[in-house]
């Protein structure tokens, strides 16, 4: 009964603005006013700070604060599986890459696990540290990279960056982009709302199909879309009645879209949409 009155009041005081960056043909894909269904996370996952696709109806999260992963089953709505595989420490980012699972901590430090060899941690080492602030942690399996995303400081050693970054490692030869894949810069987006606008990614995710890069930032709660020439193409702001705060979004091979939200005190939500 309590989740479902969360679930009304989130319905009942939802709502969105939105804007593309000045293309035509650019028509958003996701009613993000509207999600198709609502989960409520335990109470121990109000922190649930990253998503990723797992298996089918089923994605895997972190809650912050520990290194352990929470497998989420859509269907019984309920936590199936969970595997510790570090200490305590600011975890923002999880994806599952064929057998592997690979997770982030803030400062930079990425760990990889075979979810069929439990027990046995890889840690990968970065050129990130804690003054990039690294929050999202997603996989382009167009280009074999997975994609981190810092919400600070942009810079890493011999690299200037005018704006938030988001980074490549490449899987196959198991080396970094020395470059930034993408750079969201703030005045490009202030000329597009009108405003002033502070965009720090919180999470970040490959469409399956389009190969697009959907990034969420917490900060001012919005969604930016990068199109495959690698330019910003839309930019959606997100109403804080359901989107509180916006930390981990994933997408299932079928193209529906999950946002996961941290709910201080209660147990953190899941919102699906699929497409228009």
């Amino acid at each position: 009964m309590r989740e479902t009155l969360r679930i009304i009041f989130i319905l009942l005081t939802a709502g969105i603005y939105s804007e593309c960056f000045g293309q035509a043909d650019s028509v958003f894909a996701y009613d993000l006013k509207n999600p198709d269904e609502i989960f409520v996370l335990p109470e121990y996952l109000e922190e649930v700070s990253a998503l990723s696709y797992y298996d089918d109806n089923q994605l895997a999260m972190l809650n912050d604060e520990q290194g352990r992963m929470y497998v989420y089953d859509l269907r019984s709505r309920k936590i199936v599986h969970r595997v510790r595989f570090h200490g305590d420490g600011d975890f923002e980012g999880i994806e599952r890459v064929g057998d592997y699972i690979y997770a982030i901590k803030s400062n930079g430090k990425l760990y990889r696990f075979n979810v069929q060899m439990e027990g046995v941690v890889e840690e990968i080492k970065t050129p990130f540290d804690s003054g990039n602030d690294v929050e999202g942690l997603g996989h382009d399996p167009h280009t074999e990279h997975l994609l981190i995303a810092l919400k600070a400081d942009g810079d890493i050693k011999n690299v200037d960056v005018k704006g938030k970054a988001i980074y490549g490692f490449h899987l196959p030869t198991g080396s970094f982009k020395k470059t930034p894949l993408h750079v969201i810069q703030d005045k490009e987006l202030k000329r597009v709302v009108g405003s002033k606008f502070k965009f720090k990614p919180s999470a970040v995710a490959v469409h399956p199909t389009s190969g697009e890069v959907y990034v969420l930032s917490f900060v001012q709660r919005s969604l930016l879309v990068f199109g495959t020439d690698g330019k910003p193409k839309h930019l959606t702001k997100l109403k804080s009645s359901l989107f509180p705060q916006p930390e981990g979004i994933a997408f299932m091979p079928n193209g529906d879209l999950y946002i996961s939200n941290e709910v201080e005190g209660e147990g953190g939500t899941i919102l699906r949409f699929t497409a228009n």
